[in-house]
């Protein structure tokens, strides 16, 4: 009854979320400032990469009164720039609660989606491992890439991974992606601060790994620095192995 519940409270928050986003969808978004791609694309139900793809950008870069297509409908037309610029840097803060809220004016955060109905029952302590990591992973968004690197200085992909968990309370070693991939179990519906696995990138294998935040995007230190990437975006749908969650969370109390 209990998940029943949640699920009704969920979906009506999320209804009201889709129905305020909707009412001022258009086919043009003027960017305005603190404005980012991610924030943008949340806000008219696209990826990152749709909206680049859209507006024909090669870059994260975007700027004040730039004028952006937001509906897939539209004809696509160079977007227009002006002086001013805003990078995609911009760090953003993440509070996610058990209940899908609507998101705000007042904020810039991205509140990923919790799915209530996951198989795989959770403790309470084990879940407030895995928001936590999606909490403290997102400040850390454009920390350099260091290879084997395990601090805000710099991190590679596990390093990224061990870092975050160890700060959202998990008793964790430094292992390698193989070693958190083996050290994991598979989940069929994921939540905001499970893992992602990638295969055959720089090597083959599991070579990549990253921290979902729902609605088909994740974060992880890439090739350059901490980014959000989508799961379906070209590179990675087609390495994309699946969701894991670590083992200790299992009985976690």
């Amino acid at each position: 009854m209990k998940k029943k519940v949640f699920s009704v409270m969920a979906t009506a928050a999320l209804a009201t979320f889709i129905a305020t986003g909707t009412a001022k969808a258009a086919s043009e978004y003027v960017v305005k400032q603190n404005d980012t791609l991610w924030k943008i694309a949340s806000q008219h139900k696209l990826t990152v990469d749709e909206l680049k793809e859209l507006n024909g950008l090669k870059t994260d870069d975007i700027k004040i009164d730039q004028k952006l297509i937001v509906d897939k409908n539209a004809s696509t037309k160079p977007p227009q720039s002006s002086k001013q610029t805003i990078n995609n840097s911009d760090k953003q803060n993440i509070h996610q609660s058990v209940s899908v809220q609507k998101q705000t004016s007042s904020t810039n955060s991205f509140k990923p989606v919790t799915k209530p109905d996951n198989p795989v029952s959770l403790s309470t302590s084990a879940e407030k491992v895995l928001q936590s990591a999606a909490e403290i992973s997102l400040p850390l968004i454009d920390t350099p890439y260091l290879w084997a690197g395990v601090t805000p200085e710099g991190f590679d992909c596990s390093g990224f991974i061990y870092y975050v968990f160890i700060n959202a309370g998990l008793d964790l070693p430094r292992l390698d992606t193989i070693g958190m991939y083996t050290n994991s179990f598979t989940v069929d519906e994921p939540v905001p601060g499970d893992l992602v696995f990638f295969e055959n990138t720089y090597r083959s294998g599991i070579s990549h790994a990253g921290i979902y935040l729902g609605e088909g995007q994740f974060i992880h230190a890439g090739t350059k620095k901490v980014e959000i990437a989508a799961l379906d975006a070209v590179y990675w749908k087609d390495k994309f192995v699946g969701y894991k969650r670590f083992n200790q969370l299992q009985t976690y109390k």
